[in-house]
């Protein structure tokens, strides 16, 4: 994890953000000591995300469009174990809105508990092309409301 990655990770504000979607942990979820495996909390922030465009009709997951988000850097901080049976409200926010890319931050709670926090950056991609093509703006006016200062 670069320097730049772990500045951000520790800024993240420990709070609830702005969108938020119910994670129920499951069984499968844990790892040998009980808990919930490291890499489940990427898939919580993806589930989360895809939820959020899906809400939105931004992007069509029913179908290939050209064009669309990718993952260009993805970081984690865990902060506390989770164990079963577990809700964790999985929570984001834009925190950088660019003409090709837009960033999300999340925080992940477990009632009172932050326990996971990650940082995002997403490139909006033409597919065929293999190139960043500029974010649509029925995307930019739906990612605006969900704007956070950190």
């Amino acid at each position: 994890m670069s320097v730049q990655e772990k500045k951000i990770l520790s800024s993240i504000p420990l709070k609830r953000l702005p969108y938020s979607i119910q994670q129920k942990v499951s069984w499968s979820d844990l790892d040998a000591f009980a808990h919930v495996n490291h890499t489940k909390y990427p898939v919580y922030f993806e589930n989360a995300r895809t939820e959020f465009f899906s809400e939105r009709d931004v992007w069509n997951t029913q179908q290939i469009e050209p064009t669309g988000p990718v993952v260009h850097e993805l970081a984690v901080q865990f902060r506390s174990q989770v164990r079963f049976p577990a809700t964790l409200e999985v929570t984001i926010g834009i925190s950088k809105l660019g003409s090709r890319k837009f960033e999300m931050i999340c925080t992940m709670w477990n009632e009172n508990d932050c326990v996971c926090t990650a940082h995002g950056e997403f490139l909006w991609i033409h597919f065929e092309r293999g190139i960043p093509v500029r974010l649509p703006a029925r995307l930019i006016d739906a990612l605006k409301p969900f704007a956070v200062d950190f």
